[in-house]
């Protein structure tokens, strides 16, 4: 019988969710209650990735490993694309800081605003990644730019170029390169899976890509072909806590 009915629950769970999200997209769903529903899910993911004991949860992880292993580097780039990267940078630029910083800030303090944050995170990628001026330096999955924007402007002796997969992306940083009187900019627009360049660099810097991405041995691989002898790889990548 529960084979029979599992199915059919599991099913009319998909189908509430998507009603909810249809609600949300329309915007009938007051964010309060987005924000509890947000939470629930993430202790409902976070509880079943606590089910088992050690050694049945170090199973599922090694799963998980070859599945990746298994993968192409990247999945379903199109359809992030057309979700968010491809959106109209009218609506980024109302709900971003002055850097259009698509990845985390740096909150010092409790009265930090959104503009410091965001520089403030991008000196402390500067300093971490060792960045200095003269280098050759690529940046994967540049966003709308503001690492990219950041670099050329610090590093003025620098020969900056930009990965992303979106024609919409690339647009926006070249226009703001030529704002800025910034000619050390280079951006090209590659499928992560795709993407090769015949050129060696001091610094490959990547900004919160890499949870996008699912063949890590694959990619780093191909990292490794694009730095010189020296070169260095800096990855900020999000995780939790403890999983």
């Amino acid at each position: 019988m529960f084979n029979i009915v599992h199915p059919l629950l599991k099913n009319i769970k998909q189908y509430f969710q998507m009603w909810y999200i249809n609600l949300v997209e329309k915007n009938i769903i007051p964010d309060w209650l987005i924000r509890f529903k947000i939470r629930q899910l993430l202790k409902l993911r976070l509880k079943e990735e606590s089910i088992g004991n050690n050694e049945e949860r170090q199973q599922g992880l090694s799963r998980l490993i070859e599945e990746l292993k298994a993968s192409p580097i990247a999945i379903n780039t199109s359809d992030a694309n057309e979700q968010h990267y491809e959106v109209p940078t009218e609506f980024y630029k109302l709900v971003m800081g002055e850097y259009m910083k698509y990845s985390c800030g740096y909150w010092k303090n409790d009265k930090v605003d959104q503009d410091t944050s965001e520089r403030d995170m991008l000196e402390l990628t500067c300093e971490r990644a060792e960045l200095a001026d003269s280098m050759n330096i690529l940046e994967l999955g540049c966003g709308w730019g503001s690492l990219t924007l950041f670099m050329g402007s610090k590093f003025p002796n620098s020969q900056i170029t930009a990965v992303s997969n979106s024609r919409t992306q690339k647009e926006y940083i070249e226009n703001k390169a030529k704002e800025k009187g910034l000619s050390n900019i280079r951006v090209i627009t590659a499928d992560m899976n795709d993407f090769q360049i015949d050129e060696k660099f001091d610094r490959v810097v990547s900004v919160e890509m890499f949870e996008h991405m699912r063949n890590y041995q694959q990619l780093l691989e191909k990292v490794q072909g694009f730095l010189s002898d020296d070169g260095m790889l800096f990855v900020h990548i999000f995780s939790h806590k403890e999983l």
